[in-house]
């Protein structure tokens, strides 16, 4: 059985099922993409000190994590991989998978914390499902909750593999959960400054879950990934769910930056003042024009700001980039 397959065979709903491998972990087919893993009696008596969801293919096109979490199942299944956590497995959005595109009807990593209640969308009866299903999860124990939520970005990156911190409100930013993702190869971590409507902050914001938003590399086609190149990040996540992961540690290498600006496209007057080629996390000089506006632009404040996420293209309302510079936690 492949959890892959069976998600893209039913992109809109599944019934409920389950089956129990040969070495005791229990694998629950919750809905189409959503998958619940248990471990055995014996292993959990031993170890069971995290609810972790890791979730994938909230935007269809970024295939990579979608094949690493397919893997991960793969391992698990056959008992190759011991499960000594409760996990939620989560494909997020099957139908813009099998249309090879970021989605359907809107971005579904914006309509999280009850952003879906404006909309009738397919993203937003899917955010309204994910919510649902990660609420029951989370609510069933009281172990420390994490939250994963792979992805790859639309363009290449001067530092490739980076993650998203959600705003903390007043909660601290974990250096232990920073060194852990070190450790799975991330190069950078930008600290949010503000709420959103993404998957990982309402993990983060409604069950205090150290969630992150993680950038794994660039939007490919099935198949096309080199998938040597995640062996770090497979790594991290083996030990996690295996329980050999204790958060033991601070961070070394790992550049950390803050968000200084969330550039709102206004109008359809909207222009990004950068190429097209132009990567994630390129430095720009104080006083550059990055984006520009009805009666609005951006230029750096100061010398070693830089971009991620520009996208030109969004809906009015929307976020069409953010600007960052250097900072400690």
């Amino acid at each position: 059985m492949s959890f892959l397959k069976t998600t893209l065979e039913n992109p809109l709903s599944a019934p409920a099922h389950s089956l129990r491998t040969h070495n005791g972990v229990d694998l629950e087919f919750l809905d189409t993409g959503i998958l619940r893993v248990s471990p055995a009696g014996a292993l959990a008596s031993q170890k069971n000190n995290y609810r972790v969801v890791i979730s994938c293919g909230v935007h269809g096109n970024e295939t990579a994590p979608i094949e690493m979490v397919e893997q991960l199942f793969t391992e698990i299944k056959s008992g190759e991989l011991a499960v000594n956590n409760e996990l939620l497995f989560i494909i997020g959005n099957p139908p813009a998978m099998i249309q090879e595109s970021r989605f359907v009807d809107e971005n579904l990593n914006r309509l999280f914390s009850g952003q879906h209640t404006a909309s009738e969308s397919k993203e937003a009866n899917r955010a309204r499902l994910i919510e649902e299903h990660v609420t029951r999860f989370y609510q069933e124990g009281d172990e420390g909750r994490l939250h994963y939520d792979l992805h790859t970005a639309i363009r290449g990156s001067e530092l490739e593999k980076f993650a998203v911190y959600p705003f903390l409100h007043e909660r601290q930013w974990s250096t232990a959960q920073v060194a852990f993702l070190e450790r799975c190869g991330l190069e950078a971590i930008l600290l949010s400054s503000k709420p959103a409507g993404t998957f990982s902050y309402f993990t983060s914001n409604h069950f205090g879950a150290h969630s992150f938003t993680i950038e794994l590399g660039k939007v490919r086609k099935f198949g096309d990934n080199d998938m040597s190149n995640f062996g770090q990040a497979m790594q991290g996540l083996r030990d996690l769910i295996s329980g050999k992961e204790n958060f033991d540690g601070k961070p070394n290498a790992i550049q950390v930056f803050s968000v200084v600006e969330e550039v709102i496209k206004r109008s359809d007057d909207f222009k990004l003042h950068v190429a097209d080629d132009a990567k994630n996390f390129t430095v720009f000089p104080k006083g550059h024009l990055l984006a520009s506006d009805k009666d609005y632009e951006y230029r750096t404040q100061r010398d070693g700001e830089r971009f991620v996420f520009p996208i030109a293209n969004v809906p009015i309302g929307q976020r069409a980039m953010l600007v960052i510079a250097p900072t400690t936690l």
